[in-house]
């Protein structure tokens, strides 16, 4: 079954006009990285954003929590546990809005590595997917250009060890250290591809997202999305709509 190829509603981007797009446009689905002020419209204004859902409930939603300075790994264990304690209340609300899925991250916000605990990564990442799970949400870990979760190996074992699945990011995947001293994205996609549920499919990411001008880089990898894994969500995680429209026809022509 082809995966659905999800527009991307980043947190510049008002969710009501992301939604416009996706019908405008004809996507079937929109990733929504919401920051604390798209949380807060969960919190505040649930029924203003429950009437817009359900006027298209066609379109399926999946939840990225880009909130800034939440972190599940902090050294200080109070701040990594009020940090899932913000997580949870996304998955409740997720729940709430019929959400099946949430993308978090580990290491996002902090720049220093002393600030980040692999102990408190494990232990807190385990706990939201139990959490997750026990609301009918799969909680998903993405890759990210740098840090521990840059790094095959130890992003693998962080997977196996909290039951995680992931939200692969082939940009960050080709762009990190890892991929220049020559495990390129290709093989970490191989690594984990039996746990990869969602993927954000642009070329690198160097400072920005970069869109593909052709398949010769990420093609080999979405073939591997496609036979190998039970991926069904690739969301064109670019801003410029000409890009994002550029890089839907590329993807539409693997597809065929």
């Amino acid at each position: 079954m082809a995966p659905k190829i999800a527009v991307c509603a980043k947190p510049m981007n008002l969710f009501g006009k992301t939604m416009d797009y996706a019908v405008e446009n004809n996507y079937p689905a929109i990733d929504w990285s919401f920051d604390l002020e798209g949380l807060s419209i969960l919190k505040s204004d649930g029924q203003m954003f429950f009437n817009l859902m359900s006027k298209n409930e066609d379109i399926e939603v999946r939840y990225h929590c880009f909130i800034e300075n939440v972190e599940l790994a902090y050294v200080n264990s109070k701040m990594a546990e009020d940090s899932l304690d913000i997580f949870k209340f996304c998955a409740d609300k997720i729940r709430d809005f019929g959400g099946r899925f949430m993308t978090v991250h580990v290491g996002l916000w902090s720049k220093n590595p002393e600030e980040i605990s692999w102990n408190n990564a494990v232990k807190n990442l385990s706990k939201l997917v139990d959490y997750g799970e026990a609301k009918g949400v799969t909680v998903c870990l993405e890759n990210l250009k740098a840090g521990f979760t840059s790094d095959p190996g130890l992003f693998q074992k962080l997977i196996e060890l909290t039951g995680a699945k992931v939200t692969f990011d082939l940009g960050h995947a080709n762009s990190s250290l890892h991929a220049k001293n020559g495990f390129i994205g290709l093989d970490f996609l191989k690594l984990m591809a039996s746990h990869i549920v969602n993927a954000h499919v642009y070329e690198r990411e160097e400072p920005h997202h970069i869109f593909p001008q052709d398949l010769s880089l990420i093609g080999p990898m979405l073939k591997h999305l496609l036979e190998e894994t039970k991926c069904d969500w690739w969301v064109i995680e670019l801003a410029d709509r000409q890009e994002v429209e550029y890089t839907r026809s590329l993807l539409q022509s693997l597809l065929i």
